[in-house]
């Protein structure tokens, strides 16, 4: 009597994790429609430039100071872009140090990205920081 309440124990678990695995496969939600407006145009650069040159679509754009953080809204491309180089610009250019504080993030909701940054006590501005991020300068 005994092995059949561990079998049946057993069994009511593995039907659990069945259930689980399956619940966790089912169909994402489906992306909502998009605005109907004009495609985005693309800027290609002039052969001139260099192809180090980064070039922006739209310069990002002060939202408000939260604390001592300046909060920027950019697009999806300057985000990506900002990303590669964040690394560089605040820790092998030992801006950390001098206590500047960067974040990052994004709300699907509004469809925003943004960057916070403290200019610390580095003597440049949120806005010179944000410019060394996007590689303009």
């Amino acid at each position: 009597m005994h092995r059949l309440g561990v079998a049946l124990v057993l069994v009511v678990a593995l039907v659990l994790v069945a259930a689980l695995v399956l619940a966790g496969c089912g169909q994402e939600r489906p992306a909502p429609p998009a605005p109907a407006s004009a495609p985005p145009t693309r800027t290609v650069p002039p052969p001139t430039l260099s192809p180090a040159t980064t070039l922006l679509s739209s310069p990002p754009r002060l939202l408000r100071k939260v604390g001592g953080y300046s909060m920027f809204e950019v697009n999806a491309e300057q985000y990506e872009t900002i990303g590669k180089h964040v690394h560089q610009v605040i820790f092998r250019d030992k801006l950390w140090d001098q206590g500047v504080r960067f974040g990052a993030n994004y709300d699907p909701d509004k469809r925003l990205h943004f960057v916070l940054i403290d200019p610390g006590l580095s003597g440049l501005t949120a806005r010179q920081i944000l410019d060394r991020l996007l590689g303009i300068i």
